[in-house]
């Protein structure tokens, strides 16, 4: 099996159940063969929380139907497996949406809500956590639990990074919209006291937003951006007229993930070779990027109107996506950081990642709001995301300034978060997720035995004996 960057390779034993009774069985067949298991969705995570080296897989990607949809309601309840663009299959065309679905449309609903994911309107809707209503739990010994929001291991289950069990099927509140389609704004902004005081009012006045951020402009230009926000539109139309219209964008989207795959497969090896002029070829590129942003937001042409599907959809396919960004041993590190302390943070950060020998290829900005739960990435803030391709003679160095994001991080308060992330050891987790303590109580609870584990637990120190980690 493989993460979605694909610098991570393990081999496991996998299992492909449809149904809970074969979901039970491949737990007690590592029961009876003393291993470990770690379900698995539809393997879009960055890095390794849903691969478990040399033990069991469970691929939940077959327990994948649609249970039931309440339209008066706006609740639908699914199975574990499901891919959230499937969900929007079912529901958009009737004007609703399922908030919080990151970039990557085809992550499933289970691997959402272990990682506790967010989208486009994280600072507007939260992250996963606040979509889901209830679900149901299959524990270690086979025994199922259901766990709504006032249930005491909620917290713990949404976002636990799948220690507890299995996932097998989740109620998800869906919102109303007035139509599939938005407005997009691009909005360039000259540094980063522009940028934080346009995205006060952007959080204000839209429903998404997502900002490139240069991450090469120095001086007075530091943390030069475009925010590109949207906002829902009312437009009149037959539901059949958006079945149709739909249909061929998702289409579309199937087609620029091919492509994207496509590239990924052929053209991989050219951009690692010209990456190893990365600096001067992006620092160029950004350049470019930005003052045609400027140009266009000058002569009044940097809105237009689009589905929602392809503002909150397609960037993940589109060229280049980032598992060819990142290259063979590249990873991505998202960092979010409290509102307070946006401006030194973003400053540091950035000038942490030009001292680097490798800064990131891209570097994204995003605004969040906090949940309760025990090792959640969100808070009332920001967080950049980076995306690195190291080369191997500067991999030691590289890693070094990574370590110091992290640590800058920290110190402000912030977190890291683990669907994205491959570089985390235990002394950086235990500092970041100091609630990870309660997170293993309950564990001893429900999987006294430590049958769920991962690569991504055993690296960041979670033991899956559950003797207690070194702090």
């Amino acid at each position: 099996m493989t993460s979605l960057v694909g610098s991570l390779r393990t081999r496991s034993l996998v299992a492909r159940p449809t149904t809970l009774e074969q979901c039970r069985e491949a737990l007690a067949f590592c029961r009876q063969h003393n291993m470990t298991i770690c379900a698995r969705g539809a393997g879009r995570g960055y890095g390794d929380l849903a691969l478990n080296d040399g033990q069991a897989l469970l691929d939940m990607s077959g327990m994948n139907r649609i249970l039931s949809f309440d339209r008066d309601t706006a609740r639908i309840k699914v199975e574990a497996g499901i891919r959230l663009i499937d969900i929007y299959r079912e529901v958009h065309h009737l004007l609703m949406t399922l908030p919080a679905s990151p970039t990557e449309s085809h992550s499933s609903v289970a691997g959402a809500i272990c990682a506790n994911v967010n989208g486009k309107d994280a600072w507007h809707h939260g992250s996963f956590a606040h979509q889901v209503v209830s679900l149901t739990l299959l524990l270690a010994s086979g025994e199922t639990l259901e766990i709504d929001r006032s249930h005491e291991f909620f917290n713990a289950v949404v976002g636990g990074i799948g220690l507890l069990g299995v996932i097998v099927d989740a109620t998800l509140q869906l919102r109303p919209i007035p139509s599939p389609y938005v407005e997009i704004n691009r909005i360039p902004t000259p540094e980063v006291d522009a940028l934080l005081e346009k995205m006060s009012q952007i959080e204000k006045s839209h429903d998404a937003a997502v900002v490139w951020v240069d991450a090469y402009a120095r001086g007075r230009k530091i943390g030069r951006s475009v925010i590109h926000a949207a906002k829902y539109i009312n437009r009149k139309q037959s539901e059949s007229r958006r079945r149709e219209i739909l249909q061929a964008g998702y289409e579309r989207l199937d087609e620029h993930r091919r492509f994207g795959l496509a590239l990924h497969e052929k053209f991989g090896p050219i951009l690692s070779l010209m990456l190893h002029a990365q600096r001067p070829m992006m620092d160029s590129f950004n350049r470019l990027y930005f003052a045609m942003c400027q140009l266009v937001y000058a002569i009044g042409r940097s809105s237009n109107t689009e589905l929602f599907l392809r503002f909150g959809f397609e960037a993940s396919f589109t060229v280049p996506p980032a598992h060819l960004v990142c290259g063979p041993r590249g990873y991505t590190v998202q960092l979010t950081f409290p509102r307070s302390e946006a401006r030194d943070a973003i400053i540091e950060l950035i000038k942490i990642c030009q001292s680097s020998p490798s800064p990131p290829v891209t570097t994204i900005l995003r605004a969040h709001k906090p949940d309760d739960c025990l090792i959640s990435f969100s808070e009332d803030g920001y967080s950049l995301n980076f995306e690195f391709h190291p080369k191997k003679r500067y991999e030691a160095a590289s890693r070094e300034a990574v370590d110091r994001l992290i640590d800058a991080t920290i110190k402000r308060g912030g977190k890291i978060h683990l669907a994205k992330d491959q570089v985390l050891r235990p002394e950086q987790f235990y500092r970041v997720y100091p609630r990870y303590q309660e997170l293993l109580k309950i564990k001893r609870r429900l999987d006294p035995e430590g049958l769920f584990t991962s690569d991504l637990a055993r690296r960041v120190g979670i033991d899956p004996s559950l003797d207690n980690p070194s702090t």
